[in-house]
């Protein structure tokens, strides 16, 4: 790494270990840890203080600041509290009103509460003294923060010289709300007004695509996917208008917290000259959620945001039919609305074959790569696709949709040192051809064994992708 001194600030809405709902909050915290190995670089990272973050962290916190945010003709209250763990520094933008709530995401109001946590970012740093070089946001809920710092006047000069990443973890999601919320909360000129128009709404994340510096996707093979197909979801045209600072950097894993061999999480730590404990985790974990405890029974899980666009649209037209065959399943994470029903209706329905968990728990989906036996993710966008390759680490087989960085980093197991199994065509008759395929697989152990040794000598190391990061900051 290089020698030059920069101070660099990751922006995000979610960071292990303090708060999590997907890949967003694993890559916040790899990427920084990784890059303030550095001590040339003094690297910090702020997110919203949720009133959900666990105590043990927040007994911990030192208001740094306190000052009132403008947006438009509001004030608003915010705290700025600090917090350093190993060599970062993290701060917290406290507002009771936008984040006293049970969970992050999900809200009528979430753009309006994502704006103001971006505007308070930048009133931050005359209070705790820090002026960054690098601001490296994620996704639309802190990328205003590059359009804030294109288009208000800031009084301190040393603003003018920042310069902006904006990281697209998932472009399904993009900030899209009334036209009037420009006026009515972001306080910028009218003259401004066209970076957010789209088709009459108005589009956080065109206005940052637009302001960034540089905009970064997490893999080649979905930066490919959102400039030349409808997965740009409405955004190709600005993506090309934006391909001169357009890159792709794939994702990569934190072997140091994602490890069974040195896991404290799991129940048996376990690595690939000793795989016969891992069944440990698997018996335990049966116990935990109430399933039949049986090492002989496949177990199946999923782990991440339960909605149509993750596999859910076709995973929940074959599962009961697999369960009623016998096998396990079980689930964890937020759940879209319209598979609340379905998702509380099969817990009640398979008590001992199936377990919903509702709600993020990074110890228990920890548990689960570990106790696993197979792992759905099969989702129809697939920025990068960490489950994956974490799943891979612990002994649990993935099933994925051949898509976006899915491409850049699993194959067939079929094919020499293949890491998964693969899905090429996106219906159910595919979806059951695959699972009957691992079904049958399941019962030779020699190949399970082969598969889950090869999936486990996979490397995909985080400090290659934050290497590729400063050499980006560097040349901004």
């Amino acid at each position: 790494m290089s020698d030059n001194h920069l101070n660099i600030l990751f922006v995000s809405a979610e960071c292990l270990p303090f708060c999590a709902n997907g890949g967003v909050s694993d890559m916040c915290y790899a990427l920084s840890k990784y890059i303030s190995k550095n001590e040339n670089h003094d690297v910090r990272v702020v997110l919203p203080y949720y009133t959900l973050i666990p105590e043990e962290y927040k007994s911990k916190f030192k208001l740094a600041g306190e000052r009132t945010v403008e947006l438009s003709w509001r004030r608003e209250y915010c705290g700025i509290y600090e917090f350093k763990k190993d060599n970062i520094t993290y701060y917290f933008i406290d507002n009771k009103r936008y984040f006293d709530r049970e969970k992050m995401f999900g809200y009528d109001d979430d753009v309006e509460r994502f704006i103001f946590f971006s505007k308070a970012v930048l009133d931050m740093f005359p209070i705790v003294s820090f002026f960054p070089d690098i601001i490296h946001t994620n996704d639309w809920q802190s990328s205003m923060v590059c359009t804030f710092l294109k288009t208000l006047e800031w009084q301190n000069p040393k603003y003018e010289k920042m310069k902006t990443v904006f990281n697209i973890h998932n472009l399904i999601y993009q900030g899209k709300t009334h036209f009037g919320i420009v006026k009515d909360l972001l306080g910028i000129d009218d003259k401004f007004a066209y970076l957010f128009d789209f088709y009459g709404q108005a589009n956080i994340t065109k206005a940052s695509l637009l302001c960034t510096d540089e905009i970064v996707t997490v893999s080649e093979g979905y930066m490919d996917e959102i400039l030349n197909s409808d997965k740009g979801y409405g955004l190709q045209n600005v993506l090309q208008q934006c391909k001169h600072k357009l890159s792709g950097i794939t994702n990569g894993i934190d072997y140091e917290f994602y490890n069974p061999a040195t896991d404290p999480t799991i129940y048996q730590m376990f690595d690939e000259t000793c795989l016969e404990k891992r069944v440990q985790n698997k018996l335990k974990v049966q116990e935990e959620l109430g399933l039949e405890v049986n090492p002989d029974t496949p177990l199946y899980c999923f782990i991440g945001f339960m909605a149509g666009h993750k596999g859910w649209d076709i995973l929940s037209k074959v599962l009961e039919g697999y369960i009623e065959k016998g096998i396990q399943f079980a689930a964890i994470g937020r759940v879209s609305g319209e598979y609340d029903e379905y998702a509380r209706l099969l817990n009640e329905k398979y008590p001992g074959k199936v377990k919903f968990s509702f709600g993020y728990d990074g110890h228990l989906a920890k548990k689960l790569y570990a106790a696993s036996d197979f792992l759905f993710n099969i989702s129809s966008v697939e920025p990068c696709g960490l489950c994956p390759l974490i799943a891979n680490k612990y002994g649990s087989l993935p099933i994925v949709y051949y898509t976006g960085g899915i491409k850049d980093n699993v194959s067939d197991f079929k094919y020499t040192n293949g890491n998964g199994y693969i899905l090429k065509n996106y219906d159910t008759t595919s979806l059951c051809d695959l699972i009957d395929r691992t079904l049958h697989d399941y019962e030779n152990k020699e190949k399970m064994k082969n598969y889950i040794v090869t999936g486990m000598h996979q490397k995909f190391d985080v400090a290659e992708c934050a290497q590729k990061y400063l050499d980006l900051y560097e040349e901004m």
